[in-house]
């Protein structure tokens, strides 16, 4: 069972390593950090901001007071929206003020004043500023009523700042937070999400995307089983046809078409939709947005990724291949100049050719072991590049051994055996892609039996 804790523990250990230790705020930090790993703490759903002065409480207090009796009151004026505002900008500064504001009831005063608001705008818009600042990195606090503003808020024709606000805020709740997620999927917010789609423009549907993907995480440590698949399938059986259609809408749109690549690859679970992305024209139009946008790495990266996505359905890999996906490929991997980027083209080619010695033959003939061996002399000193084209080698050779003294020309033998001295993590991987290249390599036996006698006796 993994161990966590809290952001408030967290919080309150840095504190007192201030408070009884005398440290400054960035040593308490550094060594809070060091207690909680010593003691096998996953961190990684916390804050690890530095902590700046000791918080202005009574202005934090003053301020949801203040929230308090105008909703009580029922009379909400420009006073009402510069409470707000304060509040935000405190809940802006840090962790440790979002918590404090939570604990004094900051979330139900704002939830109150959503509910009145109505028609006015600006208060409206205060209020979702203010809420997504306090709820950033603090998602516990999001409850049903919560739920059904951010639906409400959803309805098709509405305006489109509140929408982009409220899908913000449904954002912020679903990160690191599987019960959100789950509540806020069950609540049929799915429909909302896929009739705007067709009609938003281009701002509205990128943030439809981020919550699409913020709605398939699975990074809560608190749950042992999250529904990530169970959404993912149910994004993609209700929208799939529609975001492959719409990167022909919006082919010009740089950031547009790199969330919706993006966001088409973490949907497809299963092997039906890779081709349904087929059937709609999906492959001619990434060949379009890689002869677009050759030269542009953000989206030539979600382009490898969708495309080893869809490798993972045999008769796809096939048919990426025939539409001439090959040489688009090579010539985005010969502009890479970051690490990432890299790696993720020669794990792309890896996919593409495993088990069919057709594409790796296809990919031979466009130059791709050049291309390979090429990029892992640029990265040398990279793991994840030469584990990937260690991958790479392997399945271009493994079933085309017609290959391997084209890959020993161009010096894949010595690059192999320099990652081989310098990352022991790869050495499965650097030895398989030697020893399908015909090179001498020492194999290690995983698992030998004792040779004891078996016993035939029965009872």
């Amino acid at each position: 069972m993994v161990l966590t804790i809290t952001q408030e523990t967290f919080n309150d250990a840095v504190r007192e390593n201030v408070d009884v230790l005398g440290m400054s705020f960035e040593e308490a930090l550094e060594e809070t950090i060091k207690q909680f790993e010593a003691q096998k703490v996953d961190l990684s759903n916390i804050s690890k901001e530095v902590m700046g002065e000791p918080i202005d409480e009574i202005l934090i207090s003053s301020v949801i007071n203040k929230l308090e009796g105008f909703n009580n009151e029922k009379l909400y004026n420009t006073e009402t929206i510069d409470s707000l505002n304060t509040l935000k900008e405190n809940c802006d500064k840090g962790i440790e003020y979002k918590i404090l504001a939570g604990k004094l009831g900051a979330y139900q005063q704002i939830l109150t004043i959503l509910m009145n608001s109505k028609d006015e705008k600006t208060l409206k818009v205060s209020c979702l500023k203010s809420m997504i600042a306090l709820m950033s990195k603090q998602p516990d606090l999001l409850d049903d009523k919560g739920v059904e503003i951010i639906l409400q808020n959803l309805e098709l024709n509405g305006d489109s700042e509140i929408m982009i606000l409220c899908l913000k805020w449904a954002r912020e709740c679903c990160i690191y937070h599987e019960k959100n997620r789950q509540n806020l999927y069950n609540a049929d917010i799915l429909s909302k999400l896929k009739v705007q789609l067709e009609e938003a423009n281009k701002e509205l549907i990128r943030h439809i995307l981020s919550l699409f993907r913020a709605l398939v995480l699975d990074d809560d440590v608190r749950v042992e089983f999250g529904k990530a698949h169970d959404h993912a399938k149910g994004i993609a059986t209700e929208t799939l046809h529609t975001l492959t259609s719409l990167l022909n809408k919006f082919m010009t749109e740089e950031n547009v078409v790199n969330d919706l690549i993006l966001t088409i690859s973490n949907l497809l679970v299963r092997h039906e939709f890779c081709m349904q992305v087929m059937e709609v024209g999906g492959l001619d139009l990434i060949r379009q947005v890689m002869t677009e946008y050759t030269k542009n790495e953000k989206i030539n990266r979600q382009c490898f990724k969708l495309i080893k996505a869809l490798a993972g359905n045999d008769e796809c890999k096939i048919l990426i291949i025939n539409k001439g996906i090959a040489p688009l490929l090579a010539a985005a991997l010969t502009n890479i100049k970051s690490a990432p980027i890299a790696s993720a083209g020669l794990g792309c080619i890896a996919a593409l050719c495993l088990r069919s010695p057709e594409n790796s033959k296809a990919m031979f003939e466009i130059g791709a072991p050049e291309v390979i061996i090429q990029i892992m002399k640029q990265f040398p000193n990279d793991q994840k590049v030469q584990r990937s084209g260690c991958w790479a080698i392997r399945n271009m050779v493994s079933r085309s051994k017609y290959q391997c003294s084209h890959f020993k020309e161009l010096g894949t033998e010595d690059l192999l055996k320099y990652a081989l001295k310098n990352f022991k993590e790869c050495e499965y991987d650097v030895k398989a892609a030697l020893r399908d290249l015909g090179c001498e390599v020492e194999l290690k036996e995983e698992w030998t039996g004792k040779g004891g006698l078996l016993n035939h006796n029965h009872c």
